[in-house]
C-alpha cells in the first residue's frame, strides 16, 4: 500500500507542500465552486459536505494547542474520534456515491451543507 500511495498520491503531496498556502487556496477554491449552480448538484453537495466536514473536525485539534497540558488519555481519544469520523464519513460518502445515491446522512454536516447549496 505504501507504494501505490507513492505512486498514485505522490505528485499531489509534493504539490501540495510544496505551495504556500495550499490548504487555505484550496480551501478557499471548494467554496467558491460549490457556490456554482453550473456544476451539478451532487458534485457542489460533497464539495460542501468535505468542507463542513474539514471545519468540524479542526475543532478537536485546537485542544491540544491549549497552554496547558491536557491528560493522555483525553487527547489520544480525541485523536481516535477525529480519526475514525472523518473514515467513517468519508468512507459513507464514498459507497453511497457509487451506488448513486447522494451520501447525505452524516448528522448536522449534510443538513448544513444542504442548506447552503440549496438542495
Amino acid at each position: 500500500l505504501g507504494l501505490a500511495d507513492s505512486l498514485l498520491l505522490g505528485p499531489f503531496k509534493f504539490l501540495y507542500g510544496s505551495i504556500p498556502f495550499a490548504q487555505f487556496i484550496f480551501f478557499i477554491g471548494l467554496s467558491v465552486l460549490s457556490r456554482n449552480p453550473e456544476i451539478p448538484r451532487p458534485v457542489r453537495f460533497n464539495m460542501q459536505q468535505a468542507l463542513l466536514l474539514d471545519i468540524a473536525l479542526v475543532f478537536p485539534s485546537l485542544f491540544g494547542q491549549l497552554p496547558f497540558p491536557m491528560p493522555g488519555v483525553l487527547v489520544n481519544s480525541g485523536s481516535n474520534f477525529v480519526f475514525l469520523a472523518l473514515v467513517g464519513s468519508v468512507g459513507y460518502s464514498v459507497v453511497s456515491n457509487l451506488t448513486g445515491k447522494v451520501p447525505d446522512k452524516i448528522p448536522i454536516v449534510s443538513e448544513a451543507a444542504g442548506s447552503s447549496i440549496g438542495f
